[in-house]
């Protein structure tokens, strides 16, 4: 039986999907294709292929900026359109877990939002959680952050650079950068 708990990192240029067990298995670009305001005409990677490309109806943007949703409407159909893509590998696709990375230095109504972006997607969402990438990806990288050791966590994304240390299974402080690989290599 296939597990039914995702992990959601919606970066700026990537989003990536893990499924418990399986790994990631979806790592595209963060990326929608809209033809006259209204008509997505494609996504990921493929939308990716039309950026600076594309005639003047079709409008090719990134809804994730700075590591918060910035158009909550194109984010909405380009999960639909990712959690499709992931349907067709699996039969059963209802009362699905999510746990959902977000920067630890935004506010409330921007954390709210990756909440709702999930309730209000074509997935059957029993849970979504959601937890500061720092701990998500110190917990990924298999470091302990339970203990008095401090750990630092350098967290280079497309256009933000997240810096934090943790302490006692708890953020002590962390700093977001707003320069990431987009401005340096």
């Amino acid at each position: 039986m296939a597990s039914k708990t995702y992990g959601i990192d919606f970066g700026t240029s990537t989003i990536k999907i893990y499924q418990k067990n399986y790994g990631i298995i979806l790592d595209e670009k963060n990326i929608i294709a809209v033809a006259n305001r209204k008509q997505m005409i494609a996504a990921g990677n493929e939308a990716f292929d039309m950026h600076e490309k594309a005639p003047a109806n079709i409008v090719v943007t990134y809804p994730v900026k700075n590591g918060v949703i910035a158009d909550i409407a194109n984010m909405l159909e380009l999960l639909n359109y990712m959690l499709r893509k992931i349907n067709k590998r699996n039969s059963k696709f209802s009362s699905l877990e999510f746990i959902v990375a977000t920067p630890s230095n935004i506010t409330e109504v921007e954390k709210r939002a990756f909440f709702d972006l999930i309730a209000s997607s074509n997935a059957k969402a029993k849970s979504i959680k959601i937890v500061e990438k720092p701990i998500a990806d110190a917990i990924g990288a298999g470091l302990d952050v339970t203990n008095a050791r401090g750990v630092m966590i350098v967290d280079i994304g497309a256009d933000t650079t997240e810096v934090s240390i943790m302490s006692l299974g708890g953020i002590v402080i962390s700093k977001l950068i707003p320069i990431g690989g987009n401005r340096f290599d």
